[in-house]
């Protein structure tokens, strides 16, 4: 395999976890361990560096490099000694993927304070529903199907606050939220927040699944809302409420 084919490529869809609580093994060596559990192994390609590197973005922050054919054994030692920052995987049904730790634009923060994220290609969700032939449309209900098995056997194991899934996006961390950041229109919450009484106007516009540690409310990746404005403002009051209840604990 080479290099290039072992990250996933195009236009990308991807599921951002935000912990309130940290794992006991570093955390991106946790979300890894669900994912092979599932299926998922090494591809052998990670961009690493010395534990509890503070930093914006990757690649390209300071201290961190690259090794091209690392054996699975080696990837996870490293990811459990907390030097890995971003691996190259691959998950069935849904081909190359990244595990790594999103942005925080404009600050520089250690992994803890960075949500982790879960990278395939978009696939038929690069294009809109409505131009699906289809092929295409068998195509994106398979993956669908597969990145939402990885994204509740991400958020039953670990139980992070929440989860946003995304295409091209972001996954915004508590302080964003609390200066009126969007929070997205397909997300995770977890039961823990009792936000359930505040998501009546949510789950109106949008598809909901219970999963066993919280709920998901989809109106883009399952069906698309019928008023997007709508959803978007029926999360501002929810996303605030995250805000206020783990800036204190992030």
């Amino acid at each position: 395999m080479g290099l290039t084919s072992m990250w996933p490529g195009g236009v990308f869809l991807s599921f951002g976890l935000w912990f309130d609580r940290l794992p006991d093994e570093p955390v991106l060596a946790a979300v890894g361990d669900v994912l092979e559990r599932n299926g998922a192994t090494y591809a052998g390609a990670m961009f690493f560096g010395p534990p509890g590197l503070s930093f914006s973005r990757l690649p390209g922050a300071a201290g961190i490099g690259y090794a091209g054919e690392r054996s699975a054994r080696e990837v996870r030692r490293c990811l459990r000694d907390g030097g890995g920052y971003k691996v190259a995987m691959n998950l069935p049904g849904a081909g190359p993927a990244a595990l790594s730790f999103e942005a925080t634009p404009g600050e520089d923060a250690p992994p803890g304070r960075h949500p982790v994220e879960v990278t395939v290609e978009a696939g038929a969700f690069a294009i809109p529903r409505q131009l699906w032939n289809a092929d295409e449309r068998a195509a994106a209900e398979a993956r669908q199907a597969v990145v939402l098995r990885y994204l509740e056997a991400c958020c039953t194991a670990l139980d992070p606050a929440y989860a946003v899934l995304h295409s091209e996006g972001s996954t915004p961390t508590p302080a964003a939220l609390a200066v009126g950041r969007q929070l997205g229109t397909d997300v995770y919450v977890s039961d823990r927040l009792g936000l359930d009484p505040r998501l009546t106007q949510v789950n109106r516009l949008s598809q909901t699944l219970r999963w066993p540690t919280g709920s998901f409310h989809s109106g883009w990746f399952l069906a698309e809302t019928p008023d997007l404005d709508a959803l978007l403002a029926a999360w501002t009051r929810p996303a605030l409420i995250m805000a206020e209840r783990l800036t204190v604990t992030s």
